[in-house]
């Protein structure tokens, strides 16, 4: 599995599992070897009974501890070279990095923003977190004392089908899209970024996702956004909103990369949006994003285009290098569809 690589377990280790299942804890003691340790944590009762018989029928009680509890308390087993965490929390609870020795490594599908989850290889340095490895992944939500509900406004479409706004920390005050904006005109606007087809654009959602305004909008029928072709990482301003959306070029081997939007300042928005896509493309495209985790207490020593994401527990911030490029940037101009 690719968390497990990312967390390069090594023979005499000790290793603590959040979140239980069996094959990940089995996989793990191999990894750790006789001399090594892990631990097993998991607040349902009924996961920890089907892991410890897991366990025991593979032989390998002897090299990991199962414990029903909520993982959001210390758990009282000391210091660990490695925390794998295998449910997807919002924040990272200051109990973790005690747990966690200096210099040892966090696995953790963390929610980046509502509907939006990177699995991270966080590295523990100088009493932060900086991510040495990302990769695409989803996990169930942490439950417990840590557990997160995004706040969401729902509104009904021109289709008759829910669409949702869901957003990171709070509904904006000045939030005002209706039913009726759902079935107004829409706007478009062109970047020029093309992808080849069933590329992942995990950067590029993120990329919007932590725009000002951003929020995942979640449309049963994707019409509502006024394109099929749309997708859930949206930004809003007052009554207007423009999500990400794409259109086939040539033979449908590649595609171009836009936004949609509905509402009084549609147009304005849907550019704003695409000239952003834009700046993406031509500075950071192809770039991984470097995630770092600053416990309550910390001093964050941050870059000036650093986005800062206040958290319980922290704060998480998001950089992107910048990319190299040879010669001018030959991206077009915003196309614009009123």
């Amino acid at each position: 599995a690719g968390n497990l690589r990312q967390a390069h377990v090594g023979l005499g280790m000790r290793v603590l599992e959040i979140g239980s299942g069996g094959p990940n804890a089995a996989m793990l003691a191999h990894l750790v070897g006789p001399d090594g340790e892990v631990v097993t944590v998991d607040i349902d009762e009924s996961v920890t009974a089907r892991t410890t018989a897991g366990l025991e029928r593979l032989g390998l009680s002897d090299r990991v501890e199962v414990i029903t509890a909520d993982a959001g308390r210390h758990l009282g087993r000391g210091v660990f070279d490695r925390i794998m965490v295998t449910v997807s929390p919002w924040t990272i609870p200051k109990v973790w990095l005690e747990q966690l020795a200096p210099d040892g490594v966090l696995v953790v599908p963390l929610q980046i923003a509502p509907g939006l989850q990177r699995i991270i290889g966080f590295r523990y340095q100088d009493g932060h977190l900086i991510s040495e490895s990302t990769v695409p992944g989803g996990f169930v939500p942490l439950q417990g004392a840590n557990r997160y509900e995004p706040p969401a406004v729902e509104l009904t479409g021109l289709s008759g089908k829910a669409v949702t706004f869901r957003f990171a920390d709070q509904i904006p005050d000045d939030f005002a899209v209706t039913d009726g904006v759902l079935a107004a005109e829409h706007a478009e606007a062109w970047s020029g970024v093309i992808y080849a087809s069933r590329t992942i654009w995990l950067d590029l959602l993120t990329w919007v996702l932590i725009q000002p305004g951003g929020c995942a909008m979640e449309a049963k029928d994707p019409t509502d956004r006024g394109a099929e072709k749309s997708f859930y990482p949206a930004i809003t301003e007052a009554g207007s909103f423009a999500a990400l959306a794409w259109r086939p070029l040539g033979d449908g081997n590649e595609l171009e990369i836009g936004a949609v939007g509905k509402g009084p300042a549609a147009g304005a928005l849907t550019t704003r949006l695409a000239e952003s896509i834009q700046t993406y493309g031509a500075d950071h495209r192809e770039c991984d994003p470097i995630f770092e985790w600053w416990p309550e207490g910390a001093t964050p020593d941050l870059s000036p285009s650093a986005k800062t994401l206040p958290r319980p527990h922290g704060m998480l911030t998001i950089s992107w290098p910048a990319r190299l490029r040879r010669g001018r940037s030959t991206l077009p101009h915003i196309a614009r569809n009123l």
